[in-house]
């Protein structure tokens, strides 16, 4: 085995067996015939590639004109660890002059940099008798004046130029851009992901997790493909929550033809950029969807449950986005409020807090209210003999939800691309955010301005243009917040709520 120190730990490498490292330049090496298709990868060292059958021979020719080395990878990662003749020393004490140059002699050393009384730069010579990985392991294991000796390592990396995604239907999600050109869109009404995915020099870090309860999520959707892209998932069937480590559960349960709204919902807030079909507002993150049992439109939902799908996220996620809920009254029983008050103070993955996130509605009425007249709640249709006939909304004067005002709890309602409330959307006392999505009639009488949301589909296709409602909104701020999460990962769920509170566009 080979290995060296890194930062005074243990670093297990291998020996590349068809390169090697010179110190000199593409061209000196051309010139002397012994590498025509060597790499500069500083300002005075060369790799060049060569046959494992000939790599001894070509090392050999390279010495004739520079030291030279074999070219190293790290074992667990095969990132290259491209060594120099130049190691780092930092002595235990400070060293007089003289002692200094006795410790250089004995090794064969040439004092090139002195940083600190403690710290220096050495280089390596013909007399040294040992390779800079060999070196590096003899001062750290042996040389008792050496607290710390590391090699002096090039780095050949990429410049951090922001490329947006080119998934061919991203030019089309003005959500998240402003772009398209269409008339009903208000430069006011986008996220500007862009702007937050260049200050982060990417998507978003995979450490943070998202969860998604809804009506389940089409795993082997290529918007999702990529390795580990979610950290977990979990379906209901009857009383028990099957989760992707039981030796029974089965990832096609997470999905149910005609149920795209949970697949949506994941795009809103993941979707990766591969070039293909559409992206999320955090497509680095992962997701950890939740699926509940559902019939038509409705989710099978009751207070046990959610207290079985609490206790699978509970230190699973950093952000749980929840696109349900009713209206006039939503009240959960006492042990789901305190699990979901307790979670938020010290749950999640790193222990800070799980945001939660809820979609207000879209029944065009408060979600925290005592009225002295009536108000209308519900689109106004109903079903009758399979056909939509007008009944006209319900009204009430009392509305509760017992979720408002609990610290780590957020309710999203939903902004058009007008840069208008969509007209669907709850509002009042409780709302904390807006976020974009679609609009129409609260009771489709009549057309409005507005578009809809393109993402994520589990239909034929994988693509749809036209979710939207509080829905989307609450899913696109969840992916948000993943985002600020990844520019700050010590964020309490407390603070990552406070961040997107203060930092939200007012009076639009």
């Amino acid at each position: 085995m080979t290995y060296t120190y890194r930062g005074g730990k243990k670093l297990t490498l291998e020996k590349r067996p068809d390169q090697f490292v010179a110190r000199a330049l593409p061209d000196q090496l051309r010139a002397r015939g012994v590498a025509p298709d060597a790499e500069q990868v500083s300002s005075a060292s060369s790799r060049v590639v060569a046959s494992p059958s000939q790599l001894d021979e070509m090392m050999a020719r390279a010495r004739a004109v520079a030291p030279t080395h074999h070219a190293y990878t790290v074992a667990d990662s095969g990132q290259d660890f491209l060594i120099t003749d130049r190691i780092f020393v930092t002595f235990h004490d400070a060293l007089a002059p003289e002692a200094v140059a006795e410790f250089a002699g004995r090794y064969g050393l040439i004092e090139r940099e002195r940083y600190s009384p403690r710290e220096y730069l050495f280089q390596l010579t013909n007399h040294t008798g040992l390779n800079p990985v060999k070196l590096v392991v003899r001062l750290s294991e042996d040389e008792p004046l050496v607290a710390m000796a590391e090699n002096d390592l090039n780095y050949v990396v990429a410049k951090q130029v922001f490329v947006p995604p080119s998934d061919p239907d991203y030019r089309r999600q003005w959500h998240l851009n402003g772009q398209g050109g269409h008339p009903d869109i208000d430069p006011r009404s986008h996220v500007r992901c862009e702007s937050a995915w260049r200050l982060l020099d990417g998507f978003g870090d995979a450490g943070v997790v998202i969860g998604v309860t809804d009506d389940g999520c089409k795993l082997d959707h290529s918007d999702f493909d990529s390795p580990g892209k979610f950290a977990g998932w979990g379906y209901f069937r009857g009383t028990r929550l099957f989760v992707n480590s039981d030796a029974d559960a089965e990832p096609g349960g997470m999905y149910q033809t005609g149920a795209n709204h949970g697949t949506s919902c994941a795009g809103v807030i993941a979707g990766e950029t591969d070039a293909r079909l559409t992206v999320g507002a955090a497509p680095g993150c992962r997701l950890l969807p939740v699926k509940w049992e559902s019939q038509g439109p409705s989710l099978l939902i009751n207070d046990s449950k959610m207290l079985s799908a609490l206790g699978y996220v509970a230190d699973k996620v950093d952000i749980l986005s929840n696109s349900w809920g009713t209206v006039p009254v939503f009240l959960f029983a006492g042990p789901v409020i305190n699990r979901i008050r307790q979670l938020a103070i010290d749950g999640g993955r790193r222990g800070r807090g799980i945001l939660f996130l809820w979609a207000a509605g879209n029944d065009n009425c408060p979600i925290l209210h005592e009225a002295a007249l009536d108000v209308p709640y519900t689109h106004g249709w109903q079903e009758v003999a399979g056909s939509w006939q007008w009944a006209g909304p319900r009204t009430a004067r009392h509305f509760e939800n017992n979720m408002v005002n609990i610290p780590g709890v957020m309710h999203v309602a939903a902004l058009a691309s007008t840069a208008r409330r969509s007209h669907y959307s709850n509002y009042g006392t409780g709302i904390d955010l807006c976020a974009p999505t679609s609009n129409s009639h609260a009771y489709f009488r009549m057309s409005v301005a507005g578009l809809g949301v393109t993402t994520t589909t589990g239909a034929s296709g994988g693509l749809t243009n036209d979710f939207g409602g509080t829905s989307s909104a609450t899913p696109l701020v969840a992916g948000i917040a993943a985002l600020v999460l990844s520019a700050n990962p010590t964020l309490s769920a407390f603070e990552l709520a406070s961040v997107l509170r203060r930092t939200a566009s007012k009076n639009l």
